[in-house]
């Protein structure tokens, strides 16, 4: 056994050269169909023979010696456009738009709506397509994909895109020789270079094949090509991109890591965490992929602590996948799964906030390619989280206690610590899996919670956090949990009329009072096991503030007067102002 470590990255290889011999990796998939849709995997084939046999696991393993081996590449520019810098801004996700049963090799009908959205909807600035764009990658194919996406183009939407399995189906096949497993093919780029010349002003870092790596704004964006190169290349070069000074990353393929149609890139093969887990220590917020036809959201996670968040953005194609592959327990937290429908998705930046929304639709019930679509869009899931909080994957039955995050002093921070002290995940949405025969493996969707922080603003003696993902029915309604929050006791005037606030409909409340049940009941003194939902306090000799509330969203520390106090202060008012008035007439 031998220990790699590159870039961070440590990686222990079992390598067994004869086990190799005589075959030849191939990035492009083959298919094995099964009823209405079909499962691939990583494969090892002979070229030019077709022969399917599963990726053997030590050479799985050996493929992770790659990211030692560093590669001066052939470069295709792909499309990309320049921006002002601006921390608030927003792009979009589209999907899978190919043919399947469309003549066209493009989902005309569903893609249009879909682009009216785009350009009518939401102020997006880039939209980035995660592959299969057309049915078979044929030129006259991507000119009706350019046609039907022509409205961005004339709003000025910039536009990236990333290749799929179907889009590669009409380059050549070049034959390579990777350092780990011999002789290897994978996919030309002629067709797609032809087609996308640069829509807009090129002004991305290319990689191998047709990958590639831009900055717009205050994000980084990585575009990995799965089929242009050899798997050496592409693994390491897709766990050398760095966040570098940027607020954001974001790493994009068509192929997921976790799969929900089909098992994802590399199986469950310990390799993929090490890759994801790398990304993430490299500063990247999120994987975007495709390929499987349906929405699912979930995060790697090492323990409860999340690496990398991961969605699977919906599809616009008219083929629906099944749900196959439950969530991997241990390395993933499930929070989404939306199949049989038609979805995009928006991503709203925020300084260092990121909010992902996916929009769904039921499909059209006529088989009539033709005919004009009209949608009926629903929010089908949201989440937010921010590069200066931290988020956790949390199973349904797993305690919310332990959970915690803070920000420095400085750069407008007052300096803010955040923790629960208790609560419970108590139960979460059920999914089935729907498997070729027998029966299906239920599961239930955990929460991934997220805090976040922002500045601290006048009548505040804390900063402010965002607390998310604990609201199963995206309502911002939690199962109830113990939070408690410092403050900046030098921002104080009298530290006993402390108290949790929330933000409601644009104004600070009393945390307590913002709950969906329970009544608000004040305790001097530190939170204590047994106190119920409403319960609040402040303690001062921590100083902490702490409330049993159920909401997840905005809280705050802030100077409220208990209701006797208050009482007290309004009857003084109603002595003191008849006694200045009757001072003003002497």
């Amino acid at each position: 056994m031998k220990y790699y470590t590159w870039s961070g990255l440590t990686l222990d290889i079992s390598f067994r050269r004869q086990e190799l011999d005589g075959w030849r990796f191939c990035i492009v998939r083959n298919y094995s169909h099964r009823r209405h849709d079909h499962k691939r995997d990583w494969r090892l084939d002979r070229i030019p023979s077709r022969i399917s046999m599963k990726l053997k696991a030590s050479a799985r393993r050996q493929l992770a010696v790659a990211a030692l081996l560093g590669f001066a590449f052939a470069a295709h520019p792909v499309f990309a456009a320049s921006g002002s810098a601006s921390s608030q801004w927003s792009f979009g996700l589209i999907t899978d738009t190919q043919g399947a049963s469309d003549p066209r090799g493009v989902s005309v009908r569903l893609m249009q709506p879909v682009v009216d959205r785009f350009v009518n909807n939401h102020d997006i600035d880039l939209l980035i397509s995660i592959g299969d764009l057309t049915e078979d990658g044929t030129a006259g194919e991507f000119d009706i994909w350019k046609q039907t996406a022509q409205p961005l183009f004339d709003a000025g939407i910039s536009f990236y895109a990333t290749r799929g399995n179907h889009d590669v189906k009409s380059e050549s096949t070049i034959a390579g020789i990777d350092p780990l497993l011999g002789p290897s093919g994978y996919r030309g780029t002629e067709v797609w270079s032809a087609a996308f010349p640069g829509l807009s002003a090129p002004v991305v870092v290319t990689g191998p094949g047709a990958s590639y790596s831009f900055t717009y704004n205050n994000t980084r964006f990585v575009s990995l090509d799965m089929y242009g190169a050899l798997p050496s290349q592409l693994i390491g070069w897709v766990t050398s991109q760095q966040k570098g000074s940027n607020d954001h990353m974001f790493v994009y393929a068509h192929e997921p890591f976790f799969g929900r149609a089909r098992e994802g890139v590399l199986g469950d093969d310990p390799l993929r965490m090490q890759i994801l887990g790398q990304l993430g220590a490299n500063g990247a917020d999120a994987y975007f992929a495709g390929h499987d036809h349906q929405y699912s959201r979930s995060a790697a996670v090492a323990g409860q602590d999340v690496l990398l968040h991961h969605f699977v953005s919906g599809s616009n194609s008219e083929k629906y996948y099944r749900f196959e592959n439950e969530f991997n327990d241990g390395e993933e937290v499930g929070a989404a799964l939306i199949s049989n429908e038609v979805g995009y998705s928006i991503v709203d930046i925020d300084g260092p906030f990121v909010t992902f929304t996916h929009y769904s639709a039921t499909p059209p019930a006529s088989p009539d390619h033709f005919e004009t679509w009209v949608p009926e869009w629903r929010v089908a899931d949201r989440t937010t989280f921010s590069t200066n909080g931290d988020s956790y994957g949390i199973g349904v039955g797993e305690s919310y206690a332990g959970l915690k995050s803070a920000i420095a002093a400085g750069n407008g921070f007052a300096g803010t610590e955040a923790e629960i002290l208790a609560g419970v995940n108590l139960e979460g949405r059920s999914v089935t899996t729907e498997p070729d025969s027998g029966p299906g493996i239920t599961q239930q969707l955990g929460n991934i919670v997220n805090f976040g922080w922002m500045a601290t603003k006048d009548g505040l003696v804390s900063d402010i956090l965002y607390l998310g993902g604990m609201d199963d029915q995206l309502d911002n309604v939690a199962d109830p949990f113990v939070l408690t929050m410092s403050y900046d006791e030098s921002l104080a005037v009298d530290e006993s009329m402390l108290r949790l606030m929330y933000a409601l409909n644009g104004s600070w409340v009393l945390a307590a009072d913002a709950n969906t049940e329970g009544t608000p009941t004040f305790v001097a003194g530190e939170w204590l096991a047994g106190y119920g939902i409403g319960t609040y306090g402040v303690d001062t000799a921590a100083n902490e503030v702490w409330a049993v509330v159920d909401r997840n969203g905005q809280f705050a520390v802030s100077a409220v007067p208990e209701p006797s106090a208050l009482a007290l202060m309004l009857g003084g008012l109603f002595v003191l102002v008849p006694l200045a008035a009757r001072r003003r007439r002497a």
